[in-house]
């Protein structure tokens, strides 16, 4: 997890960098390892990072060989080294060897059809500085949080609602259509929030600003028509198989991992797969409670003694 803010303003072309200095600190809990800046023209960017691969490389915002693209990420390309191979065959360069720079330079191969090729969780934005272009993408499934508040001028972005309060063109009129949606629902339906000014990019989409207006639109949508003619026990082997491909690729990581786990299904499930591709005992978490009823520390005990995990 890490932290992205920033903003495109087509009308000044003045650096503000205290104040993309505020909006980025803001969400400083959620990249505690380092900060960086950029401001090139109309567009600000900044990064709050929290370091999983590349640990000494990949500080951000980053940019390709020539400084015309840039890139402020939050995310991991679980498909990197794969794509980072194609790109180099096609005469990319790259500098650092983790995952944000494999973004910047499928999108400088591919265009906006890059988040296509990208298999994993992400929110970014990418400045292209020939095209006058900000570009910005949520993974598919919306893992990651992406805000952002439109005026005439351009877009204001961030990872968090409390960054994009710091600028002083983003109103805090409260939306009641938002209210009346919580006390519904108890949440507040995408694309909307609390604030009129501000909206979240829907997963799965992608938003391009420039001065001739914005654009979003959709890259993927569930497959949910497809028919699959599987026997009870193949639906159960391949569920197997995909639950632990996908917990295998999230465990690429250049710093030790570790997982909640509250004994139910899902952690469970988690804790288990980790223990099939570690070769270590897998490092497990459990929050205690006097109250009885909400008290899982049981369940996880024995799940933690089935895998045999260094249970804290």
């Amino acid at each position: 997890m890490c932290g992205i803010a920033g903003w495109v303003d087509f009308s000044s072309v003045q650096p503000q960098r205290e104040l993309l200095e505020t909006m980025t600190r803001a969400v400083r809990h959620r990249g505690p390892d380092g900060e960086g800046f950029y401001e090139q023209g109309p567009v600000h960017l900044g990064h709050r990072r929290l370091s999983v691969i590349d640990l000494e490389g990949s500080s951000q915002p980053l940019s390709n060989e020539d400084g015309t693209i840039w890139i402020t990420f939050n995310g991991e390309v679980f498909n990197f080294q794969e794509l980072r191979t194609r790109l180099l065959q096609k005469g990319h360069q790259c500098r650092t060897v983790g995952d944000t720079e494999t973004v910047v330079h499928a999108y400088e191969e591919y265009g906006t059809d890059c988040v296509q090729h990208l298999r994993g969780q992400f929110a970014f934005a990418i400045w292209d500085q020939k095209q006058q272009l900000l570009f910005m993408a949520r993974d598919r499934m919306g893992q990651l949080p992406l805000y952002y508040s439109q005026s005439a001028q351009g877009v204001v972005f961030g990872s968090e609602l409390k960054s994009l309060l710091k600028h002083p063109a983003v109103s805090r009129e409260i939306s009641l259509t938002a209210i009346d949606d919580f006390l519904a629902y108890r949440y507040i339906p995408e694309p909307e929030t609390i604030y009129q000014a501000v909206q979240q990019l829907r997963p799965a989409c992608w938003m391009t600003v420039s001065a001739n207006g914005n654009r979003i639109e959709s890259y993927w949508q569930p497959p949910f028509s497809e028919a699959l003619d599987l026997t009870e026990q193949d639906a159960i082997d391949e569920l197997d198989q995909r639950l632990s491909e996908a917990v295998q690729l999230r465990m690429i990581s250049d710093v030790p991992l570790g997982a909640f786990l509250s004994g139910g299904i899902d952690s469970s499930l988690v804790v288990g797969y980790m223990s099939r591709h570690s070769t270590r005992p897998v490092k497990t978490y459990t929050i205690g409670f006097e109250e009885e009823s909400h008290d899982e520390r049981e369940f996880a005990s024995q799940v933690s003694k089935k895998y045999g995990t260094e249970h804290h």
